[in-house]
Order: structure tokens, then C-alpha cells, then sequence
């Protein structure tokens, strides 16, 4: 269970970080908005499959409870402003602003996305 847990959420990580680095630099296309989808579904089955784990063997730490929740909902905000973008056909005003927060949610993810790693290896270490 946690295995399948770690493959989730290292998938999330990879079709995250894939889509806002290449939406980036190539523009926000449609694949971007699949590659957000797929990076956003594995985060949540990932986070899913955690929460299984916290209640079988003791909760997480508070403060990643936190993080967690509030960069699963920025990821969602995130996948929802690529989808607007996408269906207004990319208009400048969209994509400025999509770009514009892009790499602040991501690294909010990403502090989330740390923070959970070391909290579990600290629990697994003692």
C-alpha cells in the first residue's frame, strides 16, 4: 500500500513538474492541460493511498496535513486555470496569468510534496 502510495505521488511529480516547465517554455498547448490531468489524478490517489497508510499506522505530522491539503487544492486550481486556458483558446490575458502563478503553486506542491517525504522517512527511521 504505501509503495503504491510513493509510485503516485513520484508520478505526480513527474507529470507536474513536465507540464508547468514545458507549458513554460513552449506555450500552453492542450497536451499540457492532459499532462496536468494525469499529474493531478495521481497526486490524488496518491494522497488517497497516504491517508490509508496515516490511518492504519498513526497520522501524519499537522503541518504536512496542511501543506498537503492546500497544494492538492492549488494543483486542482491549477489543472483548472490550464483547462480555461485551453478552452479560450489560449488568450493572452489566460496565459499571462496562468504563468503568472504557475511556478508559485507548483513550488507550494513541491514544499508539500518534500515535506511528506522527509516526514515519512523521519517515521519510518524511528
Amino acid at each position: 500500500m504505501l509503495a503504491r502510495a510513493v509510485i503516485f505521488m513520484n508520478l505526480a511529480l513527474i507529470f507536474y513538474t513536465w507540464a508547468v516547465f514545458s507549458g513554460r517554455k513552449h506555450g500552453l498547448h492542450r497536451k499540457h492541460l492532459l499532462i496536468f490531468g494525469i499529474g493531478l489524478v495521481c497526486d490524488f490517489l496518491g494522497t488517497r493511498q497516504m491517508n490509508i497508510v496515516a490511518q492504519l499506522y498513526g497520522k501524519a505530522p499537522e503541518w504536512h496535513n496542511i501543506t498537503g491539503i492546500a497544494s492538492l487544492a492549488g494543483m486542482a486550481f491549477h489543472f483548472l486555470l490550464a483547462l480555461s486556458a485551453a478552452l479560450l483558446c489560449r488568450t493572452e490575458t489566460v496565459n499571462r496569468i496562468f504563468h503568472r502563478v504557475s511556478l508559485t503553486i507548483y513550488f507550494c506542491w513541491l514544499i508539500a510534496f518534500l515535506s511528506g517525504a522527509i516526514s515519512g522517512m523521519m517515521r519510518m527511521k524511528g
